[in-house]
């Protein structure tokens, strides 16, 4: 089976990740700057290859599977690349991360019992804030932070807590809306 162009996209962006996180840690501003642009060249590419899939009809089972689980691997890993280097406060890895992992096992459970659940339009806003969060954070760990300006921090702030509580009612939405899968699946 040949993979179309949205799935080698996607693919892409499961093996930029590890990619980004590394670069993340190793500490000199060159890597964060490659891991900066890194991380929005994946991050845009779920914006194409969801365009893709759609104008061309190249939707897949496996893309529907892939796509939410490289945005998820993207996010998690640039997280807690950034709780590692002291710019998030490591508890919100735990609420980032624990809700992807939840998240990605009921679809792994009812994607064995043959039902797909797809991602749901608050879970896509989520992912966008998520990225935008990230990206921001990414920005300031290039910079000398004795330079950045109060309202840099409290805009970084303001972002992470958006990004925070939409992981926590999209999770929430997520169980909610798919309540009948669970209850036919004894959960």
């Amino acid at each position: 089976m040949a993979l179309n162009w949205p799935n080698r996209l996607t693919i892409a962006r499961i093996i930029l990740a590890p990619v980004v996180m590394i670069l993340l840690q190793m500490g000199e501003p060159e890597a964060r700057w490659i891991a900066l642009i890194l991380f929005i060249v994946a991050a845009l590419t779920d914006m194409v290859d969801g365009y893709l899939a759609r104008k061309y009809g190249w939707i897949s089972n496996l893309g529907k599977f892939l796509d939410p689980l490289a945005d998820k691997l993207l996010v998690c890993l640039a997280w807690i690349g950034l709780a590692d280097l002291g710019l998030m406060p490591q508890w919100t890895v735990y609420v980032i991360v624990g809700r992807e992992l939840l998240i990605t096992g009921l679809r792994s459970i009812a994607a064995y019992a043959g039902v797909l659940i797809l991602p749901s339009g608050l879970g896509k806003w989520k992912s966008a804030v998520q990225m935008l969060t990230v990206t921001f954070y990414m920005f300031m760990s290039v910079l000398d932070f004795n330079t950045v300006p109060k309202t840099a921090e409290i805009t970084g702030i303001i972002f992470m807590w958006f990004a925070i509580v939409l992981t926590v009612v999209s999770a929430a939405h997520y169980f909610w809306r798919n309540r009948s899968v669970l209850q036919r699946l004894g959960m």
